[in-house]
Parts: structure tokens; C-alpha cells; sequence
């Protein structure tokens, strides 16, 4: 029996679909997104139904598997208690052998790598799983093949550059970077295709017109390796064939221990020691491959200061385990053990939801901190996420449908955000923490209230804070500038709650200003 996922979800003794109805397709999809896997009846239930369950889901479900057996083979669809299972060595599923092939062309020289590809992409239909793709049918499944295939696009880009065959790695490439603008690797191989079939002036084109979609949708500048090649290409230097840059970057991840947890944290530049505090989630390895929003603001701070970055347990590479615990002291703990291991003193850059968390180490460990810098933060979240509704609606969002349900959380971040900003902003938060940890840190955040600490911070304190942000009202600026002992403002002017690639200069200033003051 032959399946196909790789567009719409089918199933066959040979080329011919058999005559599937919505609802066995769906169970169908649903068994082959969790092949090899027994899925519970109850779930199986849940995906089939949702909020419209049948009199007795459980006999309807048996009737349908059983309806959907007799189509498929016995052999093919087995009865595992609490559930049903997919048997993949008793199929033959497209997506199986996408994968297989991307396998052995990982491992394969670079002519042999075009062939495998060409194979692998050759068994694409449409979108993976079609319209099951954005439910919870099929989507986390979804999610990964349609990755898997725009990876395997850019791979087999690659290695038509270093076959020497760049007129085809352009056919390729230019559809597919006007497809997706924000992808940073597409963008380079494309700018490397042009530049060795002679269109240099095409090649800095495409460059500018990337930094532009960088700037527009995600307030982000290019990251090193990409403007390193952009200098090559002016300078007529582009040597050998493309190569991924390091994953770090330069930073080099080590290991420390705050009470039970294991945290890991990286360090990058000389200069005065300034630690950025994590966002609700992120990650050492997203922020060094400039994926980030904050990414190109710490990438600049890392040429004046001693920059160190810590992944928050659960989080990025602190994935010890599950937090049973996502309140203010355990992030307290875990901040003071990364000042601790780098020496026993710093400044702190808090941004977003990091400013309670900052706040509360100053008032209680001064004599770990030097001096703190804001950045679109705020000292009480009750007050600055007042919208409880909105705040439900969020938080229940992540558990649902984790990357998916992005657009509203990239429009607050980017007012009139693109969609291919909105996949972009569900790709850095897929990759930096799992939905029940990413969960369990954002519904924390609106019941923490440190207002009270504020007069007992005496390090001194620069707040910065875009004056229309949609994520944390310009409020929580003025109530850290006004109760903060020690405290200038620095009003910046813009809807945005990160900074915008326009206002780093400004940002960058200020912060090296404040620090060497």
C-alpha cells in the first residue's frame, strides 16, 4: 500500500488514489503525521470531531477504522490498545523516502547530492498534508517536512555552486527567494549564483533589497556572514564554494549550575561585562544565527562590550527538563549563577519581559550588579499586560497551536507585520523552547509585580523605550524612570517594542555611552 503526504493525503494499491471520504482522509492523516506511534481513540477522537462529538465517539471511531481497515489491509492499520497504529514497514509513504534521500544526501559528493534531491523534491505535490496542514491534525508534521523541503532546496543550490553549474542553481533560487525573502541562506546562494555567472551588480542588488525585507518586516540587520560576502563580492574575492556559517558564531556555550538547573550561557567580545537577559524564550544558537529580533542590537553590542548570553532552564541549549517552576525566583537564582561563573559582577540588559527579573537581582544582589539598562520592559506585569482577555487568548494560543498562531504576536512585535514575517517569528519561537515551557514562562509573566524593589535598586539605570510600543505601554518606562533612584530616559519614537534596525545606532550609543559614563 502506497501513501502519499507530500500534498494532499492519498492512499493506493499503485498509482490510483483509492476513494477516500473527508472523514477517513482525516483519520488517514492523522495516523500517517504519527506513523509508527499508537494514537490514543480519545485523541483520535478529539482531531476527528473536536467540539462536535458524536453520541458514542468511541463506537463511531470503531466503525470508521474499521471501514478504513478493509481499504487499507489489516496488516497495514493495527488495533494497539489504548488505540490504533500506522505500520510504516507494511507501506510505502512518500514522505519516508523524502527523508531517506535527504539522508543519504547529506553524506554524498556534490554531483551525486544534485541527483538525490532532484529525486527527493521530484515527490512534492503541493503543501505537506494540504488541508490538514494548519490543524491539529497534522500540523507539527506539517511544519517539519515543508522545513525539511526548503532546506533541501538551498542544499541542492549548493551543491550545483560547487558543481561549477550556476546558471541552474539560479533557476532554482530566484523563485524560490521571491518566495521566501527572509531566508537567509536562499539569499546568499542566489547572491553567489549571480556573482559567478558575471551579474555582479545583480548580486549587491539582491543583498540591498535583503537588508531592506530585514529592516521592513523584522527590524533586523544582515547578519556577519552574509555582509562579509557581500564585502567579497564588491571587492571581487569570493573564494570556494558556500559553506554554512558556524552555529554559534563565535560563542562557545558552557555550563553553570543555579540551585538544581543546569544554564548554559556564551560570551563574545572585550570590553565592559554586560549580560543580556533572555526574552520570554530564546536561544544562544537562534540569537548567533541572527534570527532573532534582538540579534542585530546584541551583535553590535558584542563590538564594545564583554556580551553574555543565558538560556533560561528549559529554553534554547538549558533543555534539562520541564521547569516546575516559571516564577520570578527561579529566574532570579539562575541570573545571579551566570553573574557568579563570569566573574562575580556586571551590567544587565533587560528587555521585554526580563525587567522584573533584573530588577529583583539589583535589590537583592547588589553587589553582583554594576548597572542596569531597560529596554521596552516594565516593572509590573499586571499593569502592563492589563488586558486579561488578550492575555488568556495568548497563552492558551502557545499550548494550541505553538508557531502557528504567530500573526498576532508578530503584529504586536511589528506593527503590519508580513506573513513571511509572521513564519519567521514562529520559526525563532518553535526553535528556542517547547509549547508547555513557552507556555508556562508567558502566563507567569502578567502576575509579576516588583514595584516594590524599585527604591532599593542603587545601581544607576538607563530606561530606553519606543513612546507607541504595542507590547509593554510607554507607562512602564515612565514608572521605571520616576521610582528607580538612580535613572535617565531615553524616549525613542515608533510603534515598535525591540529596536529597529534605523534606531540601533541611536540604541547602541546610548548603551555604550551609559556604560562607560
Amino acid at each position: 500500500m502506497r501513501f502519499w503526504v507530500l500534498g494532499s493525503v492519498e492512499a493506493g494499491d499503485a498509482d490510483e488514489p483509492l476513494p477516500l471520504s473527508h472523514r477517513q482522509r482525516t483519520l488517514l492523516a492523522a495516523l500517517l503525521a504519527r506513523s509508527g506511534e499508537v494514537v490514543s481513540a480519545d485523541r483520535l477522537a478529539d482531531l476527528l470531531w473536536g467540539d462536535a462529538q458524536p453520541a458514542d465517539p468511541v463506537a463511531a471511531l470503531h466503525s470508521l477504522v474499521s471501514r478504513l481497515r478493509r481499504m487499507l489491509g489489516p496488516e497495514v492499520l493495527a488495533t494497539r490498545p489504548p488505540g490504533y497504529a500506522l505500520r510504516p514497514d507494511e507501506a510505502e509513504i512518500d514522505a519516508v523516502r523524502f527523508e531517506e534521500l535527504l539522508d543519504q544526501a547529506r553524506q554524498a559528493p556534490p554531483a551525486v547530492t544534485v541527483s538525490l534531491l532532484d529525486e527527493a523534491l521530484g515527490l512534492w505535490r503541493g503543501t505537506a498534508f494540504a488541508e490538514f496542514a494548519d490543524s491539529d491534525v497534522a500540523r507539527l508534521a506539517a511544519i517539519r517536512l515543508n522545513e525539511a523541503r526548503l532546506a533541501a532546496v538551498e542544499a541542492r543550490a549548493a551543491a550545483l555552486l560547487e558543481c561549477e553549474r550556476p546558471a541552474e542553481a539560479l533557476r532554482s533560487l530566484e523563485p524560490f527567494v521571491a518566495e521566501q525573502p527572509l531566508r537567509e541562506r536562499g539569499r546568499a546562494l542566489l547572491m553567489r549564483a549571480l556573482y559567478e555567472l558575471g551579474r555582479h551588480a545583480e548580486a549587491l542588488q539582491s543583498y540591498q533589497a535583503y537588508q531592506n525585507h530585514l529592516a521592513d518586516e523584522l527590524g533586523l540587520e544582515p547578519s556577519e556572514p552574509i555582509r562579509r560576502l557581500e564585502l567579497e563580492i564588491l571587492r571581487h574575492e569570493v573564494l570556494g564554494a558556500p559553506a554554512d556559517p558556524p552555529p554559534l558564531a563565535g560563542l562557545q556555550a558552557r555550563y553553570t549550575s543555579a540551585g538544581d538547573r543546569t544554564i548554559a550561557y556564551a560570551q563574545i567580545g572585550t570590553g565592559p561585562p554586560l549580560i543580556a537577559l533572555p526574552a520570554w524564550v530564546s536561544s544562544i544558537e537562534v540569537i548567533a544565527s541572527g534570527r532573532d529580533p534582538r540579534s542585530s542590537l546584541l551583535q553590535r553590542l558584542a563590538g564594545n562590550t564583554r556580551l553574555t548570553l543565558y538560556d533560561r532552564y528549559g529554553t534554547g541549549l538549558s533543555r534539562g527538563g520541564v521547569p516546575g517552576d516559571y516564577g520570578l525566583e527561579s529566574s532570579v537564582t539562575e541570573l545571579a549563577a551566570v553573574v557568579r561563573a563570569i566573574g562575580g559582577r556586571a551590567s544587565l540588559l533587560a528587555m521585554s519581559q526580563a525587567g522584573p527579573v533584573a530588577i529583583a537581582c539589583a535589590a537583592r544582589h547588589p553587589e553582583l550588579i554594576d548597572r542596569l539598562i531597560f529596554l521596552g520592559t516594565y516593572a509590573s506585569g499586571p499593569s502592563a499586560f492589563a488586558h486579561t482577555d488578550l492575555n488568556r487568548t495568548l497563552v492558551d494560543m502557545v499550548r494550541a497551536h505553538w508557531g502557528l498562531g504567530s500573526r498576532l504576536m508578530a503584529d504586536l512585535y511589528r506593527p503590519g507585520a508580513s506573513d513571511a514575517a509572521a513564519f519567521h517569528f514562529a520559526q525563532v519561537l518553535r526553535d528556542s523552547a517547547p509549547r508547555e515551557v513557552a507556555a508556562g514562562y508567558l502566563e507567569a509573566v502578567y502576575d509579576i509585580d516588583v514595584s516594590e524593589l524599585l527604591p532599593q535598586v542603587a545601581a544607576p539605570s538607563l530606561v530606553l523605550h519606543y513612546n507607541h510600543d504595542h507590547v509593554v505601554p510607554f507607562t512602564g518606562a515612565h514608572q521605571l524612570a520616576t521610582a528607580l533612584p538612580h535613572a535617565q530616559l531615553v524616549p525613542l519614537d515608533g510603534p515598535f517594542h525591540l529596536p529597529d534596525a534605523n534606531d540601533l545606532p541611536t540604541v547602541v550609543t546610548a548603551i555604550t555611552d551609559f556604560l562607560e559614563s
